[in-house]
């Protein structure tokens, strides 16, 4: 008899999955946090992950006390100060639950490969990539967060779009295409840099037009095609970095999750042309289960090497 729940709080969205004996009974989802790192980041991801919770739609024959939490978080690596903190309060939350905090990242690749070594990409709003040896070699790529980092991710393939929209505004190249579909979307130029710094998630606003550089591209923008190839060059790069540093390959096992490559050819064809460049003969393939299944996992199997990248085993700082 165990009851499991997981948490997947992303900056795009916070997931949650409830596991009663080993079955998924209920899932919700919710709006992500900002960030760790930001201003009261460690409160809006709880207040998050409560209103996650609360669209379950739990059976009545389900409901029992929680047993194991599981809770992967975005940024989670790179911000350890503040997992006591999150774990005190997930423990008062769920009274006499075992709590596993994590980083979303790992959660993703444990479901992903179910729980077998390889690389995983995730790929969304942000990006992080993190290679995972049978032996328990480790590296982690990115997940910087889009200040200084999330190369390729869908806030860099937005924001670009963006920085061409707002150049053909002021008559310095740029894109007609891309300003065109910005107006659209937002009403004019001038508006712009206001809706974006009022918004509660900034990176979450501008990684939204990534779907209109996608749109212009398939239609032969040159600008809009130029930014999914550099997109897909940093995206890339960084898969090869991380099966470097954790000695993997080539060829290596690559799994993706998260929604930037449903964009299709448009980004999946010169991502698939530069990971046959560095990493030759390595094979991609989409998850085999997605965060919250990982979560579930990590809750049932102790002994995957992934317990060893949580937080509490690395207390003074990022696990890279």
């Amino acid at each position: 008899m165990s009851t499991v729940l997981v948490f997947d709080a992303g900056k795009t969205g916070c997931r949650v999955g409830l596991w009663v004996d080993g079955s998924c009974v209920a899932r919700g989802e919710g709006p992500g946090p900002s960030g760790l790192a930001d201003p009261a980041g460690v409160e809006q991801a709880l207040a998050r992950m409560a209103e996650a919770e609360a669209t379950l739609e739990t059976p009545p024959e389900a409901t029992r006390p929680v047993e194991t939490v599981v809770a992967g978080l975005a940024g989670m690596l790179s911000a350890v100060e503040h997992a006591p903190r999150l774990r005190t309060s997930l423990a008062q939350r769920y009274p006499g639950a075992r709590v596993v905090l994590t980083s979303d990242a790992i959660t993703s690749h444990a479901g992903a490969l179910a729980g077998r070594a390889g690389v995983v990409l995730a790929a969304g709003t942000g990006v992080s990539v993190l290679a995972l040896s049978a032996e328990g070699r480790f590296h982690l790529v990115d997940g910087w967060g889009y200040l200084l980092g999330d190369a390729g991710s869908g806030y860099a393939i937005g924001r670009a779009g963006l920085d061409q929209a707002l150049r053909r505004h002021d008559g310095r190249g740029g894109s007609e295409a891309l300003l065109a579909r910005a107006e659209a979307r937002w009403g004019q130029a001038r508006r712009i840099p206001g809706l974006v710094q009022g918004s509660a998630n900034p990176a979450r606003l501008v990684a939204s037009f990534a779907r209109d550089v996608f749109d212009a591209a398939r239609e032969g923008d040159p600008a809009a095609r130029d930014i999914c190839e550099e997109a897909a060059e940093q995206l890339a790069g960084s898969v090869a970095a991380a099966a470097l540093g954790a000695r993997l390959g080539p060829p290596v096992v690559l799994a993706t999750t998260g929604g930037l490559l449903h964009a299709g050819a448009v980004l999946t064809d010169p991502l698939d042309h530069h990971l046959e460049s560095l990493l030759p003969g390595s094979t991609r393939q989409p998850a085999e289960g997605d965060a919250l299944a990982g979560g579930h996992l990590m809750a049932l199997r102790p002994d995957l090497p992934h317990h060893q990248l949580l937080p509490d085993r690395h207390p003074q700082g990022d696990v890279r």
